[in-house]
């Protein structure tokens, strides 16, 4: 009997977060077959571009047997490839305009894409294209908005919204019964407690812990988080 061939992802955009969307991939059965770039990369360090991300990664797939090549494409050459699914390969409102445009030119539908560590109530909803990272926990009753992001070990509590475009960094805890809002970010080890709601836009800074409500569009920091000024995305 043939072995079943693995389904193959083509990611749109490159990003440092390369390595988490690859690792969820093959946690899953997967392979990733193509990268589509819509834009030139911003300069990143030796060893952050996407070309050594890249390589590492090939490196990897012939460690482990694999005789396979990621394909490279630009957007405007992109010809979808049935039986193909495609994955945002970068995140936060900056995605909306390229998202528009695939499903306007392509037809394409993004479906969320979960490590197989993941632990995700089934009780929960999960928006269109968002990713659930290695060992992260989210409890029943929980909303994850469209192109949400919850990387490594994050934990979510129960009846808790994650509107459009959240990042939620590594080993960030979030409580019960709290509002994350659109486009908003908590940082690498924060915690937010229960009942609390950030606002659309605002920065929860990595180890922060956020009592009370933060208004739209603002940088908190400290333990207990303090506002310490206005956040705008570059």
């Amino acid at each position: 009997m043939n072995k079943k061939s693995p389904q193959r992802y083509v990611l749109f955009g490159t990003h440092p977060l390369f390595g988490d969307f690859v690792d969820a991939i093959h946690s899953v059965g997967g392979i990733l077959s193509r990268v589509v770039r819509n834009m030139e990369e911003p300069p990143r360090a030796e060893g952050d571009r996407f070309e050594d991300r890249l390589r590492n990664y090939h490196d990897w797939l012939e460690k482990m047997g694999m005789d396979h090549r990621v394909q490279v494409d630009q957007l405007e050459d992109y010809v979808p490839i049935e039986g193909e699914r495609p994955v945002a390969g970068f995140r936060g409102p900056k995605l909306e305009p390229l998202i528009k445009l695939l499903k306007s030119r392509h037809g394409l539908a993004f479906s969320p894409l979960l490590h197989a560590s993941a632990v995700v109530s089934p009780m929960s909803v999960l928006g269109e294209g968002c990713f659930v990272g290695a060992n992260t926990v989210i409890g029943p009753n929980t909303m994850v908005g469209r192109f949400s992001f919850c990387n490594r070990g994050v934990s979510i509590g129960h009846d808790a919204v994650l509107e459009d475009h959240v990042i939620v960094s590594p080993s960030a805890a979030v409580a019960s019964r709290v509002r994350l809002g659109q486009g908003c970010v908590v940082g690498i080890g924060a915690t937010v407690l229960e009942n609390v709601c950030i606002g659309e836009g605002s920065y929860v800074a990595g180890g922060a812990v956020v009592l009370k409500n933060v208004s739209p569009h603002r940088l908190v920091a400290g333990v207990p988080a303090v506002d310490k000024k206005e956040f705008k995305r570059k």
